[in-house]
């Protein structure tokens, strides 16, 4: 999976790269809430919001819908991202802890609505498509692997909504700055047991035109 993963990404970056205008790197913080429900009730244990790193690299190129292509409000974006979704619960007795990793391959639609030569403020829509790498669950001293479980494995849709800020790095480059809000739900996963992950995630970027 996690090669198959990988070849569709660089498809997708060799077949665009005639158009695309731009490479980028994202790196930031993901905030996480695990939403755990049997048969449609909350089975959510004193869960609190765990801290994890995000990682998203990939090409952005504008969709033709002005004259001019510096005025193009409209840019769609494909990257190959990693992601860490964490929790933690407790009580005196006992303590748990949820550490997990997914890849997937990330499609954004960015809109600009204040744009100028030193500054770009968005809006973003995007969806993900991932599964998990790694993960386990620690019960106090004691281990388990999380790929055993079917609401953490197989294929995970998350739609996300969010902000972006950009300014200008140099010539050719740019810094950005964005918020985005996700709701992940797992396609695979036919059980009664299910589990959303809510997460608040922002992201610092570096961006460098191509041409």
């Amino acid at each position: 999976m996690r090669k198959n993963y990988l070849l569709l990404f660089v498809f997708v970056f060799c077949t665009a790269s005639s158009d695309a205008q731009t490479i980028y790197f994202l790196t930031g913080k993901n905030y996480s809430t695990y939403d755990l429900k049997y048969q449609g009730e909350s089975a959510n244990t004193s869960i609190k919001k765990g801290e994890g790193d995000s990682y998203e690299i990939g090409v952005s190129f504008p969709i033709p819908v002005a004259r001019l292509q510096f005025d193009n409000p409209l840019n769609y974006s494909v990257g190959l991202t990693l992601n860490q979704y964490n929790a933690e619960a407790g009580n005196e007795n006992n303590s748990y802890s949820w550490k997990t990793e997914y890849i997937g391959v990330q499609n954004s639609i960015i809109y600009s609505f204040i744009k100028s030569n030193h500054l770009d403020l968005a809006v973003k829509g995007a969806f993900n498509l991932g599964t998990m790498l790694y993960g386990n669950q620690k019960i106090n001293n004691s281990t388990y692997d999380l790929k055993s479980y079917d609401e953490f494995t197989g294929l995970v849709f998350r739609p996300s909504f969010g902000l972006q800020a950009k300014c200008n790095l140099s010539e050719y480059g740019y810094l950005s700055l964005g918020y985005d809000y996700s709701k992940s739900f797992n396609l695979s996963n036919e059980t009664s047991k299910k589990l959303y992950l809510k997460t608040h995630q922002i992201l610092f970027g570096i961006h460098f035109e191509l041409y």
